[in-house]
């Protein structure tokens, strides 16, 4: 175990994961999202690259 002035001094997020959540792994809890954002990557076009002249 780590003492509380190590924790505080760490860049590390300290996060506990449920178990519970497990049985969430594969499924696809919102199906339409994928779908939505692949046809928006579809469609949507890149931004123009603008040259810069030195």
């Amino acid at each position: 175990m780590r003492t509380v002035q190590e924790l505080n001094n760490s860049k590390a997020p300290i996060v506990r994961i449920d178990p519970a959540l497990e049985q969430y792994r594969d499924t696809v809890l919102f199906p339409e999202k994928p779908v939505k954002a692949s046809e928006v990557l579809k469609t949507a076009k890149l931004p123009s690259r603008k040259r810069v002249v030195n």
